[in-house]
């Protein structure tokens, strides 16, 4: 997803306009009201802030003034919680509507461009299927996920859609009914279920060696890829550039127990972590679920059913994507958006090669229904809870700065919407239908 993508870019370096010096003198520079909530985080390209609220409506809001430049609205019979991506060139932006297609717009006006393939539909089954996660752009492809409606009412099928950005031809993977590479309808598979609902979506590998493959984690529905078959619900899968082929997959041994308790391993995303020379297995990642737990897994080859590097105990439920780092000693820093809080880890490889994740510190930051998703910037947390955007030692959770005490304005309550940090703003919506810009002097 861009947004993922944003996080990847900012693992060591990152902008320097905010410091842990300066930090606690942000203060706000402009409030938005939206016409509708925005349910999820924006983007930033080339001085606009892009964001979807959950009726279709992508804005483009000048990030120096709150202007609203342009609104793009789609219809449709339910909601979206969706994040724009934006090509290479940041001159076109696409959007998922509420209408069940992916749209391609002009970033400067907002004028809907129609043609080569363009709009792509990404679901045949609206009233039912959403995409709920953000677009990523990578690979000369645009990737959207679906999944169902809260309560999972079906019929619906958590797939991928590939869509090539210079034409618009679309591939599909299904992860339920795999061995078929259409759009599903209601009759197409035996199952519903499987959604991809995480906040990230489709996480395309920043390392050359793995080829821009892409990894999903899906939630409850039928397993059945350890004996052969085409189904791979509370699974993580690693697909090829172009969505075609499966590289590889990882299914908890208790998947049955998952699908049974409604206890989806992707209710979070594939966080990729930057490569580790000094480890047996180089290139991993970390998976958290609904189940409380947290897995650190080689990505480079996931195992199948089980084979786990390790399994940690959260405590909670991870429903936010979570932010890698890494410090000024080459460290890797894993830190997870909770309902309280945030919790930190970091990666240790000791001198057999052996890497384990291990508990760095814990910051009861606030409260939110679910946890946001984090972000690093320059060696500062950031995070959204009630009432509250609060930044952190990313070294040891010390609180830098609070919005509700150290600026005269904050946010609202809080659901899915998390913040960026870049081009030394952050940038926040909150429940109330408001986007809100902060700012060093």
């Amino acid at each position: 997803m861009f947004f993922t993508l944003l996080l990847a870019a900012n693992l060591e370096h990152g902008d320097r306009a905010i410091t842990r010096s300066n930090v606690g003198h942000l203060s706000l520079r402009w409030r938005t009201r939206l016409r509708s909530v925005a349910d999820s985080a924006p983007v930033l390209v080339r001085g606009m802030l892009f964001i979807t609220a959950g009726d279709g409506t992508t804005y483009a809001i000048n990030s120096a003034t709150g202007e609203i430049a342009w609104r793009f609205v789609t219809h449709g019979p339910n909601i979206t919680t969706s994040v724009p991506a934006a090509d290479p060139s940041g001159s076109i932006i696409y959007t998922a509507g509420v209408d069940g297609f992916v749209h391609k717009l002009n970033a400067a006006s907002g004028k809907e461009i129609r043609e080569r393939g363009f709009p792509v539909r990404i679901t045949t089954m609206p009233q039912t299927e959403k995409n709920a996660s953000a677009l990523s752009a990578a690979n000369g492809y645009v990737y959207a996920v679906t999944s169902g409606y809260f309560g999972d009412a079906p019929p619906y099928v958590g797939h991928v859609v590939a869509i090539r950005l210079s034409d618009g031809h679309a591939n599909v993977f299904n992860t339920l009914c795999s061995d078929r590479h259409t759009l599903p309808t209601a009759a197409s598979c035996a199952h519903s279920g499987s959604g991809i609902w995480s906040r990230a979506g489709a996480v395309v590998d920043p390392d050359a060696a793995m080829h821009g493959r892409v990894y999903v984690a899906t939630g409850n529905g039928n397993f059945d890829g350890r004996s052969g078959g085409d189904d791979y619900g509370d699974s993580v899968i690693a697909l090829s550039a172009d969505a075609t082929r499966v590289l590889g997959y990882y299914t908890p041994e208790n998947f049955a127990e998952l699908e049974q308790g409604d206890v989806d391993l992707g209710s979070s995303a594939p966080a990729l972590l930057p490569r580790d020379r000094r480890s047996r297995t180089p290139l991993m990642l970390v998976q958290g679920g609904k189940d409380d737990v947290l897995r650190l897994l080689d990505r480079a080859k996931l195992p199948g059913v089980g084979g786990e590097l390790q399994q940690v105990d959260l405590g909670s439920r991870l429903y936010s994507t979570p932010a890698v780092w890494r410090d000024g000693s080459k460290r890797t820093w894993i830190f997870l958006g909770m309902a309280d809080g945030v919790l930190a880890y970091r990666v240790e490889t000791d001198g057999q090669g052996v890497s384990r994740l291990v508990h760095a510190w814990s910051a009861n930051a606030g409260e939110t229904e679910e946890g946001t998703s984090p972000v690093v910037n320059n060696g500062i947390v950031f995070i959204a809870m009630n009432g509250a955007l609060v930044a952190l030692d990313a070294l040891t959770g010390n609180v830098l700065w609070n919005s509700a005490r150290n600026a005269r304005t904050s946010i609202g309550n809080v659901h899915w919407q998390s913040p960026i940090a870049v081009d030394g703003g952050v940038y926040c919506a909150d429940q109330d239908g408001n986007m809100f810009a902060y700012g060093v002097p």
